[in-house]
């Protein structure tokens, strides 16, 4: 039986916040994205940060649960290094540094998508 987290609570989904775009990660100019399409999304409301010695001195980060079937690619590696995150209401981007494929482990088939997300920015907004 397939029931996923979009299923478990279905009014936990945010709708016409969120994107998912294309990215080219530091360019001569900075980080570009070009915008694909809208996502429905799970929003795991904790956050976490840490200080590093960078210039950006504080790092946060996000997991949200995101459909299959909004997704460009169900590959985690291609999704790490190919796309990004918008929030359109807000305009924050974020990176996507880890992302997991979400199986229901009786039937294999995917349910859901965890991205794991840091804030940054773009030039091309």
């Amino acid at each position: 039986m397939d029931f996923s987290i979009f299923k478990a609570f279905p009014n936990a989904i945010v709708s016409g916040v969120w994107e998912i775009g294309q990215c080219q990660h530091g360019t001569i100019v900075g980080n570009e994205f070009k915008p694909i399409g809208p996502l429905d999304v799970v929003v795991d409301e904790g956050f976490s940060s840490s200080i590093s010695t960078t210039p950006e001195t504080l790092r946060s980060d996000m997991l949200i649960y995101a459909m299959p079937s909004q997704m460009p690619s169900l590959n985690a590696n291609t999704l790490v290094s190919g796309y990004m995150i918008h929030n359109t209401v807000d305009n924050t981007y974020f990176e996507i540094v880890d992302a997991g494929i979400g199986k229901n482990q009786h039937t294999g088939n995917i349910e859901h998508i965890e991205l794991l997300l840091v804030q940054t920015e773009v030039v091309n907004e």
